[in-house]
């Protein structure tokens, strides 16, 4: 069987500082049948130039270079998404600042394929430092990935995602209701999107990504961004990002399963009551977080009328 094309989505952003390594890294996938997609969101550092010189170095790939909506990293990305081009294709979603190791798109495409290509690829990374030095890997989640786990958490990380040709569809016929959510993260939304549907996760435990970790990063490793993490559920952050996710599932509403949709009305029943006693526990609802720690986290926001 020939090996299917591969359209490589790239949001970037004043990424000048890292985005040879990600170029270089995709360029040097074992899987070659790829094209790349990079939407470029008003950089001011020499970013526009780097793609255009990688475009010209690299001939024997399509390359299309874009300008991005300037309305932050989800919206970018969705634009990507949007192109008419992509119907019925496979999909693989890059940051601007990592490295791909040489299997992983080969890997990605195996693995779906060997299921059926009705799931969703993505899996566990190295984090590395500015300079590429290894600092741990990303945890192993042994929960399971369902739409309760996404309405409260985000475990599906963009730059590792690949999608078959049938999500791609999915997910392009309900990107017009993008254009008034407000969604934090784009995979985030793709996260509770795909379960809500009833699509499979298939969460490699081999690595395929260098995931890299320095000041910019929106949320980065869990361990490494601790504090970052911490304040954002102490200050109403988080809390407004599942709000606004939420929202936004509950326009799709229609094309979600009957479990998913229930279990959404459930939980947005559930925040109307955010200042009543005896409110149950999201748990109940079959609503959870990855560790037992992050339940509890959440349960103290409730018990404290802060979530």
């Amino acid at each position: 069987m020939a090996e299917p094309h591969v359209h490589i989505l790239m949001g970037t952003k004043n990424g000048g500082m890292f985005l040879a390594d990600q170029l270089a890294s995709i360029r040097g996938q074992s899987h070659q049948d790829w094209s790349l997609w990079a939407s470029d969101d008003g950089s001011t550092d020499g970013t526009w130039e780097a793609l255009e010189n990688f475009k010209a170095e690299t001939p024997h790939h399509d390359i299309h270079l874009l300008k991005g909506p300037q309305r932050g990293v989800a919206a970018n990305y969705y634009k990507l998404l949007k192109n008419h081009e992509l119907d019925g294709k496979w999909v693989a979603f890059s940051d601007q600042d990592d490295v791909w190791l040489p299997h992983k798109l080969s890997r990605a495409v195996a693995l779906v394929g060997r299921l059926g290509g009705r799931c969703v690829y993505s899996s566990r990374s190295y984090y590395v430092d500015q300079t590429g030095g290894r600092l741990g890997t990303s945890p192993m989640l042994n929960r399971p990935y369902r739409f309760g786990n996404a309405i409260v958490q985000n475990v599906l990380r963009g730059n590792t995602i690949v999608i078959p040709p049938i999500v791609t569809n999915y997910l392009r016929s309900i990107l017009s209701t993008t254009d008034v959510a407000e969604t934090p993260f784009h995979d985030w939304w793709m996260y509770q999107a795909i379960t809500g549907a009833g699509f499979g996760i298939l969460h490699d435990q081999k690595p395929g990504v260098l995931y890299r970790q320095h000041g910019e990063n929106l949320v980065g490793a869990p361990v490494r961004h601790l504090r970052r993490r911490a304040r954002c559920m102490a200050d109403g952050t988080l809390v407004n990002w599942i709000d606004a996710n939420a929202a936004a599932m509950y326009r799709i509403a229609p094309v979600l399963t009957a479990a998913a949709r229930e279990q959404l009305l459930r939980f947005l029943d559930w925040r109307s009551q955010s200042h009543t006693k005896g409110r149950a526990v999201l748990t109940s609802l079959g609503i959870y977080r990855q560790t037992q720690a992050g339940d509890l986290a959440l349960r103290a926001l409730a018990q404290l009328k802060r979530f």
